[in-house]
This record gives structure tokens, C-alpha cells and sequence, in this order.
């Protein structure tokens, strides 16, 4: 900031723009206007405004500009005038809006962070408050409990990888008010059987909003913001393919993608499938649930006009005439920009919960045994490939402080997409999901044995999804690699070990100070357990400050149960994929504390590692003799292994 003038950046040109404190409105110069082609708005001129000489004008119109300072941008209403000293003058009205604060001794002007929380920390841990016993196939509403606020908030609710991966809990992302360090959430069992979520496991993350930051729920930046258009001449297929391949099989490749490059185009203005799968919200005879719009700032209300008008060109939305509303919020993403959301907490509550399967990654892992080429691909639309079906389009309508619209496409936020996207791809791959390729959710996998087999079978899954008019995000997607990253493991003809990016958690995991720490730890920790030999007796005196009544307390067992536990996840262990056609033995082990096995292959006359597995006694088995602990961990282990 030079004097009074301040270098910006509007509507990506770079200008240098005055700061004027005493001007009660920003302006733009018309000849500045025409320069950027913006368009003009002449709701301003029945408004005289007095300039410094003391005289009047009468401005020409208004027009909404994006001002960038630093790494703060905003979209602002300027008024336009025919004669100005400057270009851009950025007045109280921007000043106000934007919480700048100049600083005069270092000459600086500062644009605050307006959603930052000055009490709750970013985000923090949940834990379930009692034992809960969840039915097969049921949703369960739960307390969980965590950081204690300073009254109630409003928070995004995010479930916990461990509990979907592992145990086939599902918990979906949704907005809750957060009361006196606790708040309900709902979780799904995905199994056929009962399953206990014990008193203290993590159930998720707790993530703070503002005032009137709700849910997080249509992200639009993966689909509207970007403008790369890719075509078959602008691929760059060296990105798209593994590095390890000869040229003669590039070229094989090559010639096979060449053949489906509209998979990765973006020339249509629909995003939509043209599968015959449409999502339903099964809501009976429930009556329309209407909400009154969000009041919002008035930058925030020229942001939702250009989200909504955008998703209209791209024909995500419509305008509505339903008696069904939800209302809009918007939440500041961590790069500055802005999230568009609807709010559909009333419209989840009223409507029928469906449950359909997701893969389990234990069979996911499996799937893949003796594959050595892999291609992973990334749908680009995601939920938006898949229509509303229009009886029940009225029911995802949104109000804004322009009017009411409702998706065409499946939006975020909704219960059952997860379902509905699942089955829609489960369908669309009957034929070849376990045995050439994997889907889950929008992440498609590949495998094979030889280089000549896996063009086969990518030709015949390509096939599919061109012919449902499914697009791919070529920047996410991976052809004939050799090493396959899915679900925080890496696999390979060599066997599957934990993801190096997912050990960064662990290695780097703080000394815990209090029993939330060790919870999170052991959580963390217990994702990769298969990969830990004796994982319960290395985490059992961290464990024992999980029991009710024990006091934390952090001395040398605990410190070296905490740093065994780190080393035996980085030292980069490697386990072996099953064969069933290979011997196979499982070797047992018992003490006071707990039971462990081993699930040994010989494989080409190696004897190779495939699991391990561990899990403590009950208070019961603990009475048990050494010989009936013996046999309790031989008949635990073949049901934990069995084929």
C-alpha cells in the first residue's frame, strides 16, 4: 500500500485502486467498466452522490466486481460513474463489508478471516457416550460427546473411516447444534448382524460453523469452477498412464483411449447418465415442510445469485414452483472461496432411510489378489450423474432471496444418494464387478493378470460407462499402473501395505495428554491393525486408560506402548494377498490379556504373511484356563479367517 492507494486485483486484472475511507460507496470509473465488459446494472440512478469538490453526480448504474487482496477475494456491488479521478475506489461500504483493518504504521491494509472462531478449536473429536447396540441394517441415533463449547453451535458432523471400513458403520456428513460438549448423530449398520459400539469409541469429527453456516452440501467447485475442457487433441495421455510401461504397450494403450476420449470431455451441458436409475425421497404422506430463506450479507447474496446461475447454465437446477423449500447457506472453504449449500436436515427427517451395502475392504483387498496391472478412474460428476426423478424433484427445492429452484440432479446432502449412486454403479458392472474391476461409490478399479487382459477388460468397462453417458475426470485417473492406491492401502502383485500419505497421521500423532488423545491414537491406529502382529498386546496399556474410573496417566509403559505402536505401522510392513489355491496355515497365540493369530501362505515355496489379527479377553475369558484360552483363540481365529 502505497499513501492512500493499494494494489488489487479486479476480475483478475491488476489495478491500483484508492482507498478512501470517508467515500460512503465504492466506484468504478464507466470507461474502467466497459474495459472489463461487465455488465451494467441501472438500479442506482436514482441515487446523487456528493464528490470531494462538494458538487453532485448521478452514477449510470451499478455493476459486481471481484476484488482480490492478497489472498482474500470477494465479489462487490461498485457504482458506476462517467467521470471519476480514479479507476477503483474502494469505499467504507467495501471496508466495512470486508472486516479490512488498515494499518497505519506499517502502511498495510489486512482483510480479517469473517468465519474465523475465536473459541473452538478447528475441529476435534467424538466419542459415543454409552454402549449402543446397533441392528442389522437399521439406522440408530447416538450421543456422542467431545470438546466442551462455549454454548451451542452449529457444526459439521463428519463419520469416521475406521468405523465404514472396518466395521461397515456408516455415518453420514450432516449438521447438528453442538450442546454443552454434546450433540446426536445417526449411524447405519451395514451388516447382517447385531454390532456394539462400546462407550468412548470415536465416532467422528466435530468441525465448527458461524452463525448461519449450516451443512455442507452441493459443492460446486468440482464441476463449475473448473474450465478445462479436455478432448480427444488435448489429452495428454503420458499423465494418464503408468511410467512403467514399454512403448509398444503405450502405444496398445493409447489406441484404446483414443477410442474413448468422449469420457473425458466436458462438452455436454447435462451432467446427467443416461442410466435408467433415478433417485427417489420417499417422503408418504408427509406434508410439505416450507423454510424461510437464511438472512445473508449482501456480498453473500451476490455470490448465491452467480452459484445459482451457473448451475442453471449447466442444467443442475430449474426454477421451482413447489411447496417444499430448503433454505441456502454458505460456508467458507479453507482456500477463501465459497461453498454453496442447501440445508436439508428437515427433509432428511421426514423421509424413508434406505441401506443399501457398501463393499467391505477386507473382500475389497482380497478381490484384487494376483492382479499386476491396475487402472483407477474417477467419475468427474459424482451424485450429478444421476437424475432426481421428476415427481419427487419439488421435494429438493432451495429458496434464495431471488426465488425457489430444485436439482434435476442428485444433490449432496440428501440421505440416500450413497445408496442410490452405489446401486446405479453395482448395476451398471453386474457382470463384471469382483472379478475384472471393483466400484466404490465413484472410484472404479481395473485388475489384471497380463498387459493383453487388461485391455480387454478396460475396453469392456469403458464400454459401459460410455454407453450410460458417464464422464471421467482424467486428472484422477491412473491406466496400467503396477501399484494401485484404494481405500488408504496401496496394492501390488507383491501384496497390500498401508498408504505412506495415511502413516503420515500416525508418525507424526502428538504425545497424548489427556484420554481423548489415546482414543484418537488407537483409533488411528486400529484402521491398519491387520497390519500389526499383536496389535492388542502392544496397545494394552493404552487401552487400560480407556476403562471407566482409571485416571490418565503417562509414564514408561505407556510411552513405550505408544512408540511400539508407531514403529510397527512405519516400518512399511508388506502382507501377502490370499491364494486359495496356496497352503494356508493360521497360527494361534494366548495370554491373560488377549488372543492373536496369524494367517500364514507358503506361495511360490515363501512362506508369506497375509494377516494378523488380535482382540483382548472379556472379563469372562479371562477366568478361562491357559488351555481353554488356547482353544478360544484357535476357534476365534477360524471364524476371523475363515474363506
Amino acid at each position: 500500500m502505497t499513501g492512500n492507494q493499494l494494489d488489487v486485483i479486479i476480475d483478475k486484472k491488476p489495478i491500483r485502486a484508492l482507498v478512501d475511507s470517508g467515500a460512503s460507496f465504492s466506484v468504478i470509473s464507466d470507461n474502467y467498466r466497459r474495459f472489463l465488459k461487465k455488465v451494467l446494472f441501472a438500479d442506482a440512478k436514482s441515487v446523487m452522490l456528493k464528490v470531494a469538490d462538494g458538487n453532485f453526480v448521478r452514477p449510470i448504474g451499478k455493476c459486481v466486481l471481484r476484488v482480490r487482496i492478497n489472498n482474500r477475494e470477494l465479489p462487490f456491488e461498485f457504482i458506476v460513474l462517467s467521470h471519476c479521478s480514479h479507476n477503483i475506489i474502494l469505499g467504507w461500504d467495501f471496508l466495512e463489508a470486508s472486516q479490512a483493518v488498515i494499518d497505519c504504521g506499517q502502511n498495510e491494509l489486512v482483510l480479517e478471516d469473517i468465519c474465523r472462531d475465536s473459541t473452538a478449536p478447528d475441529a476435534w473429536n467424538l466419542y459415543a457416550t454409552r454402549d449402543y447396540t446397533l441392528k442389522p441394517h437399521s439406522l440408530t441415533r447416538i450421543t456422542v460427546s467431545g470438546y466442551q463449547t462455549r454454548g451451542d453451535i452449529n457444526v459439521v458432523l463428519d463419520g469416521s473411516k475406521h468405523l465404514l471400513f472396518e466395521k461397515n458403520i456408516a455415518t453420514p456428513s450432516m449438521v447438528s447444534t453442538y450442546r454443552n460438549g454434546k450433540s446426536d448423530v445417526w449411524v447405519t449398520n451395514l451388516q447382517f448382524r447385531n454390532q456394539i459400539i462400546p462407550r468412548g469409541m470415536c465416532i467422528g469429527q466435530a468441525e465448527p460453523l458461524n452463525e448461519g453456516h449450516l451443512c455442507v452440501i452441493s459443492d460446486t467447485s468440482g464441476c463449475l469452477d473448473d474450465q478445462q475442457e479436455t478432448s480427444e487433441s488435448q489429452m495428454n495421455r503420458s499423465l494418464m498412464m503408468s511410467n512403467e510401461l514399454s512403448n509398444e504397450q503405450r502405444n496398445k494403450l493409447s489406441e484404446l483411449l483414443r477410442k474413448f476420449s468422449g469420457l473425458f470431455t466436458k462438452t455436454d451441458k447435462s451432467t446427467a447418465a443416461k442410466t435408467n436409475v433415478k433417485h427417489r425421497t420417499f417422503t408418504g404422506d408427509h406434508a410439505p415442510i416450507n423454510q424461510r430463506a437464511y438472512r445473508v450479507s449482501p456480498t453473500e447474496r451476490l455470490i448465491i445469485h452467480e452459484e445459482v446461475q451457473k448451475m442453471i447454465d449447466e442444467g443442475i437446477v430449474q426454477p421451482s414452483e413447489s411447496p417444499w423449500s430448503s433454505p441456502v447457506v454458505l460456508v467458507r472453504k479453507k482456500d477463501g472461496s465459497w461453498r454453496f449449500c442447501v440445508d436439508y436436515r428437515k427433509l432428511n427427517s421426514v423421509t424413508k432411510k434406505e441401506v443399501y451395502p457398501l463393499p467391505r475392504i477386507d473382500d475389497t483387498l482380497d478381490c484384487l489378489k494376483g492382479a499386476k496391472f491396475f487402472s483407477s478412474m474417477d467419475l468427474r460428476y459424482g451424485y450429478w450423474q444421476i437424475e432426481i426423478d421428476e415427481a419427487d424433484r419439488e421435494n429438493t427445492a432451495f429458496i434464495t432471496p431471488e426465488g425457489l429452484y430444485e436439482f434435476k440432479v442428485m444433490p449432496f446432502g440428501l440421505c440416500n444418494p450413497p445408496a442410490t449412486f452405489e446401486r446405479m454403479m453395482d448395476n451398471l458392472l453386474l457382470h463384471f464387478k469382483w472379478t475384472m474391476c471393483l466400484c466404490y461409490l465413484d472410484d472404479i478399479i481395473v485388475f489384471s493378470e497380463s498387459f493383453e487382459d487388461h485391455l480387454i477388460r478396460l475396453r469392456l468397462v469403458l464400454k459401459c460407462l460410455q454407453e450410460a453417458g458417464l464422464k471421467l475426470n482424467s486428472k484422477k485417473c491412473l491406466f496400467a499402473t503396477q501399484e494401485v492406491k484404494i481405500l488408504g492401502h496401496l496394492v501390488s502383485s507383491n501384496g497390500v501395505r498401508p498408504d505412506p500419505d495415511k502413516l503420515k497421521a500416525v508418525r507424526n500423532f502428538p504425545t497424548p495428554k489427556n484420554i481423548h488423545d489415546i482414543r484418537s491414537f488407537l483409533g488411528l491406529c486400529s484402521y491398519f491393525r491387520r497390519f500389526i502382529k499383536g496389535f492388542c498386546y502392544l496397545a494394552e496399556h493404552l487401552q487400560s486408560l480407556l476403562k471407566s474410573g482409571v485416571e490418565f496417566h503417562w509414564g514408561p509403559e505407556e510411552v513405550e506402548a505408544f512408540h511400539s505402536l508407531k514403529k510397527a505401522l512405519t516400518s512399511d510392513p508388506v502382507l501377502g494377498m490370499y491364494d486359495e489355491r496356496a497352503s494356508t496355515e493360521i497360527h494361534t497365540d494366548a495370554s491373560g490379556y488377549g488372543i492373536g493369530a496369524v494367517l500364514v501362505q507358503i506361495q511360490n515355496n515363501v512362506e508369506k504373511v497375509i494377516a494378523y489379527a488380535s482382540r483382548t479377553l472379556t472379563k469372562a475369558e479371562k477366568n478361562y484356563s491357559t488351555t481353554e484360552r488356547e482353544c478360544l483363540a484357535i476357534v476365534w481365529a477360524t471364524n476371523k479367517f475363515r474363506p
